[in-house]
């Protein structure tokens, strides 16, 4: 083979987007990429004169194999190196053509979509069974136990109020995950968390918790005002749930800068709850994940309040941090962009 050709045949290999390692007919390799190195793992320096020196994985090595004998393309899909590949093998003219195509990102998305798909179908059955046993229920009560009715009734409505709360945190977080730009408007933060604290005094005060409100007047940012109010209405509503009777809930809203554009605000919600294990709080911004299951099912929680905060305050170009030790109650800080309005 002329010096030409094997310069053209590397030129082509290397053009190629995705990993490409081209081999002889008798095994030795002809071009690879630096795509190709990186997705199989090849240390910089490594010896790459033979199949056997790049085609490391086993089930690699043997459709390269198979391939060659028999003329026919082969597509497989395998973990290497904490990597997820597909691998399509074919033969170009009496050559064997290698094209890797990194899947990782996508086999992650797949399986949460999924494990959401499954957990979401477990969470909407618990209720809608509630509410058909507690309708059967009723039909046979009302006429032979009528003084029961009330209190399946009232049952009835707690089940009807927990699958329309989880109906609607699922809207929120398929309308967060899937939204695109949107339009920034002038928000008066501070007003708005006050208005989401008002609307919870009722459940707190029939938990037993003290809300308490550290904010200025006012405090304009040009933001959307739709996700800010679920990302305080959730955290103030969790910090509620998870308090103990007599404890208390305290929201500070704070501006960091000294008047420059790049300042930040920060919303805070501390309380004086459960807390949360070290070992739960890399997971607390999971879907459907609970820190305390039977708690959850308690206070009527869905499992997706924390994940809808977590894809708000990420589309809203802001980031929360956690602050929590079991038995000591936890504080959740929210740092968004102050951008004045214009």
């Amino acid at each position: 083979m002329s010096a030409k050709h094997r310069s053209r045949r590397r030129e082509l290999v290397e053009s190629i987007a995705q990993g490409a390692v081209l081999l002889s007919d008798g095994g030795q390799v002809l071009a690879i990429n630096d795509a190709a190195r990186e997705l199989l793992a090849i240390p910089e320096g490594a010896r790459t004169r033979t199949a056997a020196d790049v085609l490391t994985h086993p089930a690699l090595a043997e459709a390269a194999e198979d391939v060659r004998d028999s003329g026919e393309p082969m597509t497989l899909e395998f973990d290497h190196s904490e990597a997820r590949l597909r691998v399509n093998v074919s033969m170009l003219r009496d050559e064997v053509l290698v094209l890797i195509t990194d899947r990782t990102e996508e086999h992650r998305v797949e399986e949460l979509r999924r494990d959401f798909v499954v957990n979401a179908s477990h969470e909407l059955k618990t209720p809608v069974t509630g509410i058909q046993t507690l309708a059967d229920a009723l039909s046979v009560v009302s006429e032979q136990q009528p003084e029961r009715v009330p209190e399946l009734v009232a049952r009835l409505g707690d089940e009807a109020t927990r699958l329309a709360a989880l109906v609607h945190d699922l809207l929120d977080l398929r309308r967060l995950e899937e939204r695109g730009p949107v339009e920034r408007t002038s928000v008066d933060l501070a007003e708005l968390v006050r208005r989401v604290v008002a609307a919870q005094v009722d459940r707190a005060e029939e938990l037993g918790v003290e809300l308490s409100v550290d904010a200025a007047a006012e405090v304009e940012i040009a933001s959307v005002a739709g996700e800010l109010e679920v990302v305080v209405r959730n955290l103030v509503r969790n910090a509620i749930s998870y308090n103990r009777p007599g404890g208390t809930v305290h929201i500070q809203l704070r501006m960091n800068g000294n008047g420059e554009v790049d300042e930040e605000v920060e919303l805070l919600v501390a309380d004086t709850g459960m807390g949360i294990d070290p070992a739960d709080l890399p997971r607390i911004f999971e879907r459907f994940y609970r820190v305390d299951p039977a708690r959850s099912r308690h206070t009527g929680g869905t499992g997706l309040g924390l994940s809808i905060v977590w894809h708000a305050v990420e589309h809203l170009g802001g980031t929360i941090e956690v602050d929590s030790r079991p038995g000591d109650g936890s504080c959740f800080t929210v740092r968004l962009p102050a951008a004045p309005p214009d």
